[in-house]
């Protein structure tokens, strides 16, 4: 395989804003999902690209925004003027014209609800959390169900044959019921999706926030938070990202934009993905911030 220059793509740094904008909205704006009012959202996510220190390939940014742009990206409602057969506004018996509600998919690049909040799934339902004295978490789920949660994420069953999951529209157990546990909800949240109560335990322990995701779900929608378990999963195939990792497709001999897909969904949409981004790409190549020494040794 013929080696690939990526001298220009290793970069950990500021980026010029106004070439940013200029670029993004360039690559994107003939795009039916554009939205201008993304780009405060997206230059947040700029500024903690620009402090994470370990991000230092512009093909894993490129990647981690597309995905990003492809998660968020959700319906929106609009009205706008109805018309006749002859495409000309309608109007009422006052003169006023008719408005008709359509949908558009738009992009967000802000931390998003799961749509429908994982009805019909078996994390749907919600689950009871309680703090041990020692130390530990139990976790009641809607069927009866219970576990412990260790600080390091881990799980032990307190019920024989327990399994995560309950039928969504379960009536509550009995045991459930008589918990003094807190109550809370595991649909997805986040730039990408954390489901499940298990997942949320695990990923606050890796990340080094301990229970604070299990005791606060919500916490995942805050962009510091759903940034850090995006970053931390892809850069070490760990949380959502299913053993796969940056290293896996960019390398000296490679870039693979569709198989990255790998990390969050399989081979779901990979060539739409992979399309954002190549766009995104040469958006940072466009604007990342060269210095007059390494100017001069281009």
């Amino acid at each position: 395989m013929p080696s690939i220059d990526v001298s220009k793509f290793q970069y950990s740094g500021v980026y010029n804003r106004i070439e940013f904008e200029a670029e993004f909205v360039k690559q994107f704006s003939k795009s039916p999902r554009y939205n201008s009012g993304a780009i405060p959202d997206l230059f947040c996510l700029l500024d903690l690209i620009e402090k994470d220190r370990d991000m230092t390939d512009i093909r894993w940014t490129a990647y981690l925004l597309a995905t990003i742009m492809w998660e968020t990206t959700s319906p929106h409602s609009i009205e706008k003027p109805a018309l006749n057969k002859k495409r000309k506004p309608l109007h009422d018996k006052n003169g006023k014209p008719v408005m008709v509600k359509s949908w558009s998919w738009l992009i967000s690049m802000s931390p998003v609800d799961e749509v429908g909040h994982g009805k019909g799934r078996k994390y749907h339902e919600p689950v009871k959390v309680k703090l041990l004295p020692d130390g530990n978490a139990r976790i009641t789920e809607h069927d009866g169900d219970q576990f412990k949660v260790k600080p390091d994420g881990s799980i032990v069953n307190l019920t024989k044959g327990a399994k995560l999951g309950a039928k969504d529209g379960i009536s509550a157990s009995p045991v459930y019921e008589n918990d003094d546990g807190t109550e809370h909800v595991y649909y997805g949240r986040g730039y990408v999706q954390l489901t499940w109560w298990s997942n949320y335990a695990k990923a606050g322990a890796e990340i080094g926030l301990g229970f604070d995701l299990l005791l606060d779900p919500e916490r995942v929608k805050q962009p510091e938070t759903a940034y850090t378990l995006m970053s931390y999963g892809m850069r070490n195939g760990k949380i959502f990202a299913n053993g796969h990792s940056f290293k896996e497709y960019f390398t000296q001999t490679k870039t693979d934009y569709e198989g990255a897909r790998a990390m969050v969904n399989g081979s779901d949409h990979a060539a739409d993905i992979a399309k954002i981004a190549r766009q995104f790409e040469a958006v940072l190549l466009k604007a990342k911030v060269i210095t007059p020494t390494q100017a001069k040794t281009k």
